[in-house]
């Protein structure tokens, strides 16, 4: 099943940087819990629900130009898949330049992401959060 939640993850992420929400909620379970670890001052740190996620997204693209998320490398790990990720955009208002190289990690179950934790500093520190070792 490993493989295939790598493709769910990665089919997720294509949609999501061609601002295909419909296709990238088709990967999500209802009940998602997306936690990002550099999340903004104002935002939560955890948030649940797909609607309130394609919600956050959708914040995201008004403040961002070219904002998106490239994965370099995924690693199967059970129901979890660990993503190296640089993500990427630059600030409407401000023009400042975003590009972040982190890991992050999804959870998976029947074929559905049902938890995403993002900013992960490195892969140590991700495959630990989650209880594996690299």
């Amino acid at each position: 099943m490993s493989q295939e939640n790598v493709e769910v993850v990665q089919r997720a992420n294509a949609a999501f940087n061609r601002g295909d929400d419909e296709g990238f909620a088709a990967s999500l379970h209802p009940d998602v819990e997306f936690s990002d670890h550099a999340h903004a001052a104002d935002a939560p740190e955890t948030i649940r629900g797909a609607e309130a996620l394609l919600s956050l997204l959708s914040e995201w693209r008004e403040s961002f130009d070219d904002f998106r998320a490239d994965i370099s490398e995924c690693i199967e790990a059970g129901d979890h898949v660990v993503c190296v990720t640089r993500w990427t955009g630059r600030g409407k208002a401000s023009d400042a330049a975003v590009d972040n190289l982190q890991v992050d990690v999804y959870e998976l179950r029947e074929g559905k992401i049902v938890r995403a934790t993002l900013a992960y500093p490195d892969k140590p520190t991700a495959f630990e959060a989650v209880g594996l070792r690299e």
